[in-house]
């Protein structure tokens, strides 16, 4: 009984892990492609609020 649980449980947690680390190297991936995308003028102007308002006085 002990046995077939400890398999069970090993697989589940091996299934979980691979997830855990799936959803880490993507969003690492995608915080890496966001970054390269700010560096070019076009889409840093697109996405970037403080890029729009900069030279523009706040409201008093």
């Amino acid at each position: 009984m002990a046995n077939d649980f400890d398999s069970r449980y090993c697989r589940f947690s091996r299934r979980v892990e691979k997830g855990i680390m799936a959803l880490i190297v993507i969003s690492v991936i995608m915080l890496a492609c966001g970054e390269l995308l700010i560096e070019f003028e076009p889409v840093r102007a697109f996405f970037v609020e403080t890029h729009w308002l900069e030279g523009v006085p706040g409201r008093p």
